[in-house]
């Protein structure tokens, strides 16, 4: 009986030891959990990952955003374009990409929600991936020809496709540019034809060269060649004509009554970013759009820098996917 409880007895202190052993190691270990959590965000290089092709709006306007990150935080913004697959290449990347705040997602809205209904088996969820953080820039399209095609405005080009069905293509580069395109076809009563591209870049630059004839381009990446004179703007698809371009009719006004078509930029965290993270970051994005340098670099490109903190930000979202997913439906086009 004593041999046993002496067993005992040095169990209970050899078990103490071994607790006390590792003591230095947990109280470490809470002080370093504790340090990272006081770490300010951004405390190292953010990846900013746009699922677009280079020189696209998207582009354009997330670079001299992110520049502004950059200067404003002390912390790089780095782009990382990831085309492809209408922009769910990206996306997927982000979605999957740890949900700390250091990868994000810069998308053109619309596009990125179509997506949900243009696939029958998209490698994320749209609403249940991400979390909008803020909206940043808005601006209405440009429908912009080659010069080639030899057409000075919306209502010419109508009159030359009607002439000619099934002659003048166009440039689709992601489902909301096709689907605003098929929209003024079918209610000018024309047919053009579809000629998809990856990206905004590689199909502006097919305009540029007198490849393709006519595309939906964001003011942002078509607006320098268009003061070049290396392509024509014919029609504003916003409510009203741009201060960039006054002289350009909205395509309401010139062909299609009631037509109005605005593109939004917003910036999107993987699902389950701490909310203090998200609100540092929306925060930071509010800052730099105050700078009177940013807006002004904004409507040089005919955009308008425009900001959504999160909660405003995610019922717009709510209602854009809505409004949307509607138009997909009613629009006929089969899921890919």
């Amino acid at each position: 009986m004593e041999r046993s409880n002496d067993a005992t007895w040095w169990h209970v202190v050899t078990e103490c030891v071994a607790r006390i052993a590792t003591l230095p190691l947990f109280v470490a270990a809470c002080f370093a959990t504790q340090a990272q959590a006081a770490e300010p965000y951004p405390s190292k290089p953010v990846k900013v990952v746009v699922p677009y092709s280079v020189g696209g709006g998207t582009d354009v306007l997330t670079r001299a955003l992110a520049q502004r990150l950059s200067e404003a935080t002390g912390q790089s913004f780095v782009i990382e374009n990831r085309g492809g697959a209408d922009a769910t290449i990206g996306a997927a990347m982000v979605a999957k990409a740890p949900a700390d705040g250091y990868t994000l997602l810069a998308v053109s809205g619309v596009p990125f929600l179509l997506n949900q209904s243009a696939f029958k088996d998209l490698p994320y969820d749209t609403a249940k991936d991400f979390v909008p953080v803020a909206h940043f820039a808005s601006l209405p399209m440009l429908i912009v020809s080659a010069n080639a095609l030899g057409v000075d405005s919306a209502k010419t080009l109508v009159t030359q496709a009607k002439a000619s069905p099934n002659k003048i293509n166009y440039a689709g580069t992601d489902q909301m540019t096709f689907l605003g395109m098929e929209m003024i076809a079918k209610g000018t009563g024309t047919q053009l034809v579809h000629i998809p591209y990856k990206g905004a870049g590689p199909a502006l630059n097919d305009l540029l060269g007198n490849h393709v004839s006519v595309m939906l381009a964001s003011p942002s990446s078509a607006m320098p060649h268009v003061r070049d004179g290396r392509i024509k703007a014919l029609a504003v698809t916003g409510s009203k004509r741009s201060p960039a371009l006054p002289d350009v009719p909205t395509v309401s006004e010139s062909i299609l009554p009631g037509y109005e078509l605005t593109a939004w930029f917003g910036i999107f965290a993987p699902a389950g970013t701490p909310q203090p993270i998200v609100d540092k970051l929306a925060a930071d994005i509010d800052r730099v759009l105050r700078m009177p340098a940013l807006v002004k670099q904004f409507e040089s490109l005919g955009t308008d820098a425009s900001y959504m903190a999160p909660p405003e930000f995610a019922a717009f979202v709510g209602n854009e996917y809505t409004r949307w997913t509607r138009a997909f439906k009613e629009s006929g086009v089969a899921p890919k």
